[in-house]
């Protein structure tokens, strides 16, 4: 199966569903790229994989793209699921800072950090 390829960034790839399909299983659907299907990949790998290219319309740069794969084998290689889940947690929020208080996660941390050097008493016990 081979999924369509769009001219339009504003469609969606959803699997054809039959009326007789009755045995329906979501997994057996997912979209499948045309190098997943030659390199024989897992439906685990396409969707991750789907997951990771999922802006493939509206960027087409590959340093980008290397740079974001790079950056999940480096968190894979260092952190445990669950410090992976928490980091991607304070990212979200970090949007969410930017958005609701118009401050930079970068520049809070910073702060955070040049005053932790003078004061030192303060930082935070793990």
């Amino acid at each position: 199966m081979l999924r369509p390829r769009f001219d339009d960034e504003e469609e969606v790839y959803i699997p054809e569903i039959g009326e007789d399909d009755s045995d329906f299983n979501m997994h057996d659907r997912i979209p499948h790229s045309n190098a997943g299907i030659a390199l024989g990949w897992s439906a685990l790998e396409q969707q991750m994989f789907d997951m990771l290219l999922l802006n493939r319309f509206a960027a087409d740069d590959q340093e980008l793209l290397d740079e974001t794969a790079r950056t999940i084998s480096r968190l894979v290689e260092t952190f445990e699921a669950h410090e992976i889940a928490r980091i991607m947690s304070v990212a979200m929020m970090s949007f969410q800072l930017a958005a609701a208080e118009e401050k930079s996660f970068e520049d809070e941390y910073n702060k955070y950090r040049d005053y932790i050097k003078k004061h030192p008493e303060d930082v935070e016990e793990i």
